[in-house]
This record gives structure tokens, C-alpha cells and sequence, in this order.
């Protein structure tokens, strides 16, 4: 057998069509889809994105964290949310912390990134190129793992 590498997924919001990856590990996201649509542009200070993550309906398990990976068009100099956020370069990192029990009917999640590039036309201007997401999963007490089953 080849060596196993476990897919990253992206989103790309120009492209409407999608895939969804039934694989990887007990990290990966085969269980959540995540886009990034700009709603703000400006607000004073900053470009305000809502991210919208949507759990699969097909797989049940405990989710205890989110780790949600931005990156924009322009290099990021402040960028925060309502959960811990990091930020480097083109890139903003925002880890939600769950606590919820077995995801499994389609369950969305919804939340706002604020970001700032160096200037005010580049802040206005600054675009999210990709998205991705990875989730942390539990073992869920009443019987299933957290591999999904």
C-alpha cells in the first residue's frame, strides 16, 4: 500500500460546484463544509466576514473543537472573533470550542471573522481565497466513536 496523505478541503468562492471527502482521520473535516462570504467591507476599521460552517447529515459524532484556516488576498495585521483567533501573514486561524453532542442532521454553525489589512483601501478591498476546516472529534459515550460510527 501507498503512503497514506490526508486530504485538505477548500473552498474556492468563485466555484459554485463542490466534492465532499468521506476519508481521512479522526481530524479531519469529512464531517463539516465551510465557506467565507464577505458582508462588510467596512465598518471603521475592518472587513467583516461570516463564516458558515454546515455539519454532514450522514455522520454522528461528538464534536468538541473547530479549527476553521482563512486566507486572504493581502497580508493581515489585526483580525479577531468571538473565539480564539490567530493570525499570520494571508492567513487567520479561528478555533471555535464545541461542546456539542452527536452532529448529525445537517447542523450549521454561524460566525463572524473582522480583518484588517495594512491600509483602509486594502482593508475594503481584501478578499477570502480559501477556506478550510478541521474537526475535533470525541468519543461519544452513548456508543458511538469518534471515527463516525
Amino acid at each position: 500500500m501507498k503512503r497514506y496523505e490526508k486530504p485538505d478541503a477548500t473552498v474556492i468562492q468563485e466555484v459554485s460546484e463542490g466534492v465532499y471527502a468521506a476519508s481521512g482521520d479522526a481530524g479531519s473535516a469529512d464531517c463539516w463544509t465551510v465557506s467565507a462570504k464577505s458582508v462588510q467591507d467596512w465598518n471603521g476599521a475592518y472587513h467583516v466576514f461570516e463564516i458558515r460552517c454546515k455539519h454532514s447529515n450522514a455522520v454522528e459524532h461528538i464534536s468538541s473543537a473547530s479549527t476553521v484556516k482563512l486566507t486572504f488576498s493581502a497580508p493581515i495585521t489585526d483580525a479577531y472573533s468571538e473565539f480564539s483567533t490567530k493570525f499570520s501573514g494571508n492567513s487567520v486561524t479561528v478555533v471555535r470550542e464545541l461542546h456539542a453532542n452527536a452532529y448529525k442532521s445537517g447542523d450549521t454553525m454561524t460566525y463572524k471573522v473582522w480583518v484588517k489589512a495594512a491600509d483602509e483601501a486594502t482593508t475594503k478591498g481584501i478578499a477570502c481565497q480559501s477556506a478550510t476546516i478541521k474537526c475535533t472529534k470525541s468519543v461519544n459515550v452513548q456508543g458511538n466513536g469518534a471515527n463516525g460510527n
